[in-house]
Protein backbone atom coordinates (compact mmCIF):
# COMPACT_ATOMS: atom_id res chain seq x y z
CA UNK A 1 0.00 0.00 0.00
CA UNK A 2 1.28 3.45 -0.95
CA UNK A 3 0.01 6.53 0.90
CA UNK A 4 0.35 10.24 0.17
CA UNK A 5 -0.32 12.72 2.95
CA UNK A 6 -1.01 16.25 1.70
CA UNK A 7 -0.79 19.22 4.06
CA UNK A 8 -1.16 22.95 3.50
CA UNK A 9 2.09 23.95 5.21
CA UNK A 10 4.63 22.96 7.85
CA UNK A 11 3.99 25.85 10.20
CA UNK A 12 3.82 25.24 13.94
CA UNK A 13 0.56 23.44 14.66
CA UNK A 14 -1.09 20.26 15.87
CA UNK A 15 -1.71 18.72 12.44
CA UNK A 16 1.90 19.26 11.43
CA UNK A 17 3.18 17.78 14.69
CA UNK A 18 0.88 14.79 14.29
CA UNK A 19 2.24 13.95 10.84
CA UNK A 20 5.81 14.28 12.09
CA UNK A 21 5.16 11.25 14.32
CA UNK A 22 2.42 9.53 12.33
CA UNK A 23 4.24 9.06 9.02
CA UNK A 24 7.34 7.33 10.48
CA UNK A 25 5.05 5.11 12.56
CA UNK A 26 3.03 4.16 9.48
CA UNK A 27 6.25 3.31 7.65
CA UNK A 28 7.33 1.04 10.51
CA UNK A 29 4.02 -0.79 10.15
CA UNK A 30 4.87 -1.77 6.59
CA UNK A 31 3.33 0.79 4.24
CA UNK A 32 5.01 3.25 1.87
CA UNK A 33 4.33 6.87 2.84
CA UNK A 34 5.24 10.25 1.37
CA UNK A 35 4.30 13.84 2.17
CA UNK A 36 3.27 16.65 -0.18
CA UNK A 37 3.48 20.23 1.11
CA UNK A 38 1.68 23.03 -0.75
CA UNK A 39 3.44 25.99 0.86
CA UNK A 40 6.74 26.15 2.76
CA UNK A 41 6.53 29.80 3.84
CA UNK A 42 7.00 30.16 7.62
CA UNK A 43 7.75 26.45 7.92
CA UNK A 44 9.39 25.14 11.08
CA UNK A 45 9.18 21.36 10.58
CA UNK A 46 10.74 20.69 7.15
CA UNK A 47 14.17 19.61 8.41
CA UNK A 48 12.57 17.52 11.16
CA UNK A 49 10.63 15.55 8.53
CA UNK A 50 13.77 15.00 6.45
CA UNK A 51 15.79 13.88 9.49
CA UNK A 52 13.17 11.20 10.14
CA UNK A 53 13.62 9.80 6.66
CA UNK A 54 10.33 11.07 5.28
CA UNK A 55 10.21 11.85 1.57
CA UNK A 56 8.85 15.40 1.33
CA UNK A 57 7.46 16.64 -1.99
CA UNK A 58 6.96 20.40 -2.42
CA UNK A 59 4.83 21.87 -5.20
CA UNK A 60 6.64 24.00 -7.76
CA UNK A 61 4.07 26.74 -7.14
CA UNK A 62 4.75 26.78 -3.40
CA UNK A 63 1.59 28.81 -2.82
CA UNK A 64 -1.30 27.33 -0.86
CA UNK A 65 -3.84 29.66 -2.51
CA UNK A 66 -3.07 28.78 -6.13
CA UNK A 67 -5.58 26.64 -8.08
CA UNK A 68 -2.56 25.15 -9.90
CA UNK A 69 -2.11 22.93 -6.86
CA UNK A 70 -4.88 20.76 -8.29
CA UNK A 71 -2.71 19.76 -11.25
CA UNK A 72 0.40 19.31 -9.10
CA UNK A 73 -1.52 16.91 -6.88
CA UNK A 74 -2.94 14.95 -9.83
CA UNK A 75 0.47 14.72 -11.48
CA UNK A 76 2.14 13.31 -8.36
CA UNK A 77 -0.66 10.82 -7.67
CA UNK A 78 -0.50 9.42 -11.20
CA UNK A 79 3.30 9.40 -11.36
CA UNK A 80 3.83 7.57 -8.07
CA UNK A 81 0.63 5.49 -8.27
CA UNK A 82 -0.61 6.12 -4.74
CA UNK A 83 -3.39 3.95 -3.37
CA UNK A 84 -4.52 6.40 -0.68
CA UNK A 85 -4.44 10.20 -0.58
CA UNK A 86 -4.91 11.77 2.85
CA UNK A 87 -5.48 15.55 3.07
CA UNK A 88 -4.96 17.79 6.11
CA UNK A 89 -6.00 21.45 6.68
CA UNK A 90 -8.28 23.60 4.57
CA UNK A 91 -6.23 24.60 1.51
CA UNK A 92 -5.03 21.05 1.09
CA UNK A 93 -8.59 19.80 1.55
CA UNK A 94 -9.95 22.15 -1.13
CA UNK A 95 -7.39 21.41 -3.85
CA UNK A 96 -7.29 17.67 -3.10
CA UNK A 97 -11.09 17.40 -3.28
CA UNK A 98 -10.95 18.91 -6.77
CA UNK A 99 -7.99 16.75 -7.81
CA UNK A 100 -10.06 13.70 -6.87
CA UNK A 101 -12.25 14.29 -9.91
CA UNK A 102 -9.28 13.66 -12.22
CA UNK A 103 -8.02 10.33 -10.88
CA UNK A 104 -9.57 6.90 -10.50
CA UNK A 105 -9.14 3.92 -8.19
CA UNK A 106 -7.65 5.97 -5.36
CA UNK A 107 -9.08 6.26 -1.84
CA UNK A 108 -9.39 9.87 -0.68
CA UNK A 109 -9.46 10.65 3.04
CA UNK A 110 -9.29 13.84 5.05
CA UNK A 111 -8.85 14.58 8.75
CA UNK A 112 -10.62 17.39 10.59
CA UNK A 113 -8.21 18.76 13.20
CA UNK A 114 -10.25 21.42 14.99
CA UNK A 115 -13.60 22.08 16.64
CA UNK A 116 -13.76 25.59 15.16
CA UNK A 117 -12.22 27.95 12.61
CA UNK A 118 -12.84 31.33 11.00
CA UNK A 119 -14.98 29.84 8.21
CA UNK A 120 -17.59 28.76 10.71
CA UNK A 121 -18.25 32.38 11.60
CA UNK A 122 -19.85 32.95 8.16
CA UNK A 123 -22.76 30.86 6.94
CA UNK A 124 -21.71 31.20 3.29
CA UNK A 125 -18.78 28.87 3.98
CA UNK A 126 -21.15 26.15 5.15
CA UNK A 127 -22.06 25.40 1.53
CA UNK A 128 -18.40 25.29 0.48
CA UNK A 129 -17.37 23.08 3.38
CA UNK A 130 -20.25 20.69 2.74
CA UNK A 131 -19.09 20.28 -0.86
CA UNK A 132 -15.47 19.76 0.19
CA UNK A 133 -16.04 17.16 2.90
CA UNK A 134 -18.74 15.27 1.00
CA UNK A 135 -16.28 14.63 -1.86
CA UNK A 136 -14.02 12.48 0.34
CA UNK A 137 -14.51 8.75 0.77
CA UNK A 138 -13.94 9.05 4.51
CA UNK A 139 -13.66 11.95 6.95
CA UNK A 140 -11.75 11.46 10.21
CA UNK A 141 -12.29 13.55 13.33
CA UNK A 142 -9.54 13.60 15.97
CA UNK A 143 -11.94 13.64 18.94
CA UNK A 144 -15.62 13.27 19.75
CA UNK A 145 -15.84 17.04 20.19
CA UNK A 146 -14.37 17.58 16.73
CA UNK A 147 -16.87 15.13 15.23
CA UNK A 148 -19.83 16.74 16.99
CA UNK A 149 -18.79 20.20 15.83
CA UNK A 150 -18.39 19.08 12.22
CA UNK A 151 -21.78 17.33 12.19
CA UNK A 152 -23.39 20.43 13.64
CA UNK A 153 -21.67 22.63 11.04
CA UNK A 154 -22.38 20.75 7.80
CA UNK A 155 -24.57 17.79 8.77
CA UNK A 156 -22.09 15.25 7.42
CA UNK A 157 -23.31 11.65 7.35
CA UNK A 158 -22.14 9.58 10.32
CA UNK A 159 -21.52 6.69 7.89
CA UNK A 160 -18.73 8.72 6.32
CA UNK A 161 -17.28 9.95 9.63
CA UNK A 162 -14.71 8.11 11.75
CA UNK A 163 -13.08 9.13 15.03
CA UNK A 164 -9.36 8.40 15.33
CA UNK A 165 -7.73 10.18 18.22
CA UNK A 166 -4.30 11.72 17.86
CA UNK A 167 -1.24 10.18 19.43
CA UNK A 168 2.35 11.07 20.20
CA UNK A 169 5.61 9.17 20.37
CA UNK A 170 5.34 8.42 24.08
CA UNK A 171 8.92 7.17 24.36
CA UNK A 172 10.23 10.65 23.65
CA UNK A 173 8.28 12.16 26.55
CA UNK A 174 7.69 9.37 29.01
CA UNK A 175 9.20 9.94 32.40
CA UNK A 176 8.68 8.87 35.96
CA UNK A 177 6.21 10.65 38.19
CA UNK A 178 7.82 13.79 39.53
CA UNK A 179 7.91 15.80 42.72
CA UNK A 180 7.42 19.54 42.69
CA UNK A 181 10.69 21.44 42.97
CA UNK A 182 9.64 25.01 42.22
CA UNK A 183 7.04 27.36 40.75
CA UNK A 184 7.86 27.19 37.05
CA UNK A 185 4.88 27.27 34.68
CA UNK A 186 5.10 26.43 30.98
CA UNK A 187 2.72 26.70 28.03
CA UNK A 188 3.73 25.03 24.77
CA UNK A 189 1.51 26.42 22.04
CA UNK A 190 1.60 28.48 18.88
CA UNK A 191 0.48 32.10 19.19
CA UNK A 192 -2.87 31.95 17.41
CA UNK A 193 -6.43 33.12 17.99
CA UNK A 194 -7.37 29.57 18.98
CA UNK A 195 -5.07 29.88 22.02
CA UNK A 196 -5.67 31.95 25.14
CA UNK A 197 -2.27 33.12 26.35
CA UNK A 198 -3.72 36.28 27.90
CA UNK A 199 -5.64 34.44 30.62
CA UNK A 200 -2.41 32.72 31.67
CA UNK A 201 -0.66 36.08 31.98
CA UNK A 202 -3.51 37.50 34.06
CA UNK A 203 -3.38 34.46 36.33
CA UNK A 204 0.38 34.89 36.77
CA UNK A 205 -0.19 38.48 37.88
CA UNK A 206 -2.33 37.20 40.75
CA UNK A 207 0.20 34.61 41.88
CA UNK A 208 3.16 35.24 44.16
CA UNK A 209 6.33 36.55 42.55
CA UNK A 210 7.95 33.14 43.04
CA UNK A 211 6.01 31.92 40.01
CA UNK A 212 7.56 32.27 36.55
CA UNK A 213 6.08 31.46 33.14
CA UNK A 214 7.64 30.20 29.93
CA UNK A 215 5.85 30.46 26.59
CA UNK A 216 7.14 28.12 23.88
CA UNK A 217 5.97 28.78 20.33
CA UNK A 218 5.64 31.36 17.59
CA UNK A 219 2.76 32.95 15.71
CA UNK A 220 0.63 35.88 14.73
CA UNK A 221 -0.66 36.88 18.18
CA UNK A 222 2.74 36.95 19.88
CA UNK A 223 3.07 40.75 19.80
CA UNK A 224 -0.31 41.12 21.48
CA UNK A 225 0.77 38.78 24.26
CA UNK A 226 4.12 40.55 24.63
CA UNK A 227 2.33 43.89 25.01
CA UNK A 228 0.02 42.43 27.65
CA UNK A 229 3.02 41.13 29.60
CA UNK A 230 4.55 44.62 29.55
CA UNK A 231 1.29 46.27 30.58
CA UNK A 232 1.01 43.88 33.53
CA UNK A 233 4.69 44.51 34.36
CA UNK A 234 5.53 40.83 34.11
CA UNK A 235 8.59 41.10 31.86
CA UNK A 236 10.95 39.70 34.49
CA UNK A 237 8.70 36.71 35.19
CA UNK A 238 7.78 35.70 31.62
CA UNK A 239 10.07 34.16 29.00
CA UNK A 240 9.25 33.87 25.29
CA UNK A 241 11.41 31.04 23.92
CA UNK A 242 10.01 30.84 20.40
CA UNK A 243 10.03 27.52 18.56
CA UNK A 244 11.85 24.63 20.21
CA UNK A 245 12.46 21.01 19.22
CA UNK A 246 13.41 20.13 22.81
CA UNK A 247 9.90 20.08 24.28
CA UNK A 248 10.46 16.92 26.30
CA UNK A 249 13.40 18.34 28.24
CA UNK A 250 11.63 21.69 28.70
CA UNK A 251 8.58 20.00 30.19
CA UNK A 252 10.70 18.01 32.60
CA UNK A 253 12.44 21.20 33.79
CA UNK A 254 9.14 22.93 34.59
CA UNK A 255 6.69 22.17 37.38
CA UNK A 256 3.26 22.78 35.84
CA UNK A 257 2.12 22.73 32.21
CA UNK A 258 -0.80 24.86 31.07
CA UNK A 259 -2.82 24.48 27.88
CA UNK A 260 -5.09 27.51 27.64
CA UNK A 261 -7.21 27.37 24.49
CA UNK A 262 -10.30 29.11 23.16
CA UNK A 263 -10.99 26.00 21.10
CA UNK A 264 -8.99 22.85 20.47
CA UNK A 265 -9.58 19.77 18.35
CA UNK A 266 -7.43 17.54 20.51
CA UNK A 267 -4.36 18.99 22.24
CA UNK A 268 -1.11 17.22 21.35
CA UNK A 269 0.89 19.56 23.61
CA UNK A 270 -1.38 18.60 26.49
CA UNK A 271 -0.76 14.93 25.81
CA UNK A 272 3.00 15.50 25.69
CA UNK A 273 2.88 17.26 29.07
CA UNK A 274 0.96 14.41 30.69
CA UNK A 275 3.32 11.80 29.22
CA UNK A 276 6.30 13.67 30.69
CA UNK A 277 4.83 13.51 34.20
CA UNK A 278 4.35 17.28 34.38
CA UNK A 279 0.94 18.01 35.97
CA UNK A 280 -1.33 19.69 33.45
CA UNK A 281 -4.03 22.34 33.72
CA UNK A 282 -6.13 23.01 30.62
CA UNK A 283 -9.16 24.95 29.43
CA UNK A 284 -12.46 23.12 29.77
CA UNK A 285 -13.32 23.16 26.07
CA UNK A 286 -14.44 20.37 23.73
CA UNK A 287 -11.66 18.22 22.36
CA UNK A 288 -9.06 19.32 24.87
CA UNK A 289 -11.21 18.36 27.85
CA UNK A 290 -11.60 14.83 26.45
CA UNK A 291 -7.83 14.36 26.40
CA UNK A 292 -7.16 15.87 29.83
CA UNK A 293 -10.11 14.39 31.74
CA UNK A 294 -8.80 12.04 34.41
CA UNK A 295 -5.19 12.99 33.72
CA UNK A 296 -5.09 16.64 34.68
CA UNK A 297 -7.08 19.63 35.88
CA UNK A 298 -9.57 21.77 33.94
CA UNK A 299 -10.34 25.46 34.42
CA UNK A 300 -13.17 27.56 33.06
CA UNK A 301 -12.34 29.17 29.73
CA UNK A 302 -11.02 32.71 30.18
CA UNK A 303 -11.33 32.62 33.96
CA UNK A 304 -7.94 33.57 35.43
CA UNK A 305 -9.23 33.20 39.00
CA UNK A 306 -10.21 29.59 38.37
CA UNK A 307 -6.79 28.98 36.80
CA UNK A 308 -5.09 30.49 39.86
CA UNK A 309 -7.12 28.20 42.13
CA UNK A 310 -6.07 25.13 40.15
CA UNK A 311 -2.40 26.17 40.24
CA UNK A 312 -2.56 26.66 44.00
CA UNK A 313 -4.08 23.19 44.46
CA UNK A 314 -0.84 21.79 43.10
CA UNK A 315 1.16 23.40 45.92
CA UNK A 316 0.13 20.37 47.97
CA UNK A 317 3.01 17.93 47.36
CA UNK A 318 0.93 14.76 47.71
CA UNK A 319 -1.74 16.06 45.33
CA UNK A 320 0.94 17.24 42.90
CA UNK A 321 2.52 13.77 42.82
CA UNK A 322 -0.88 12.15 42.28
CA UNK A 323 -1.67 14.38 39.30
CA UNK A 324 1.75 13.60 37.85
CA UNK A 325 0.94 9.89 38.04
CA UNK A 326 -2.58 10.47 36.66
CA UNK A 327 -1.18 12.26 33.63
CA UNK A 328 1.28 9.49 32.79
CA UNK A 329 -1.42 6.85 33.14
CA UNK A 330 -3.87 8.82 30.99
CA UNK A 331 -1.31 9.36 28.23
CA UNK A 332 -0.73 5.64 27.71
CA UNK A 333 -3.94 5.28 25.69
CA UNK A 334 -2.70 7.79 23.10
CA UNK A 335 0.36 6.18 21.53
CA UNK A 336 1.24 7.17 17.97
CA UNK A 337 1.61 3.47 17.12
CA UNK A 338 -2.04 2.90 17.97
CA UNK A 339 -3.11 5.95 15.94
CA UNK A 340 -1.08 4.75 12.93
CA UNK A 341 -2.59 1.28 13.21
CA UNK A 342 -6.13 2.69 13.19
CA UNK A 343 -5.45 4.84 10.12
CA UNK A 344 -3.96 1.91 8.20
CA UNK A 345 -7.01 -0.20 9.05
CA UNK A 346 -9.20 2.62 7.72
CA UNK A 347 -7.19 2.81 4.49
CA UNK A 348 -7.70 -0.93 4.01
CA UNK A 349 -11.42 -0.67 4.72
CA UNK A 350 -11.19 -2.88 7.79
Amino acid sequence: MKILHIITSLELGGAEKLLLDLIPSQKKQGVEVELLVLDTKNQVFLEDFKKRGIKVNITKINNKKSFKNIFEIVKLIKKEKFDVVHAHLIHSQIWTSLAKRMVKNVEFITTEHSTSNNRRKKSIYKILDKMIYSSYDKVVAISEGTAESLVKWIGISMKKLEIIENGVSLRAFMGRSKERKGDKLIMVSRFHESKDHLTVLRALKKLSKNYTLTFVGEGETQDKVLNEAKMLKLEERVSFLGYSNSISSLLKRHDIAIQSSNYEGFGISALEAMASGTPLIGSDVKGLAEVIKGGGLLFQLGNENDLVDKILLLEDKAYYLQKSKDGIKNSLQYSIENTAKKYIALYKGE
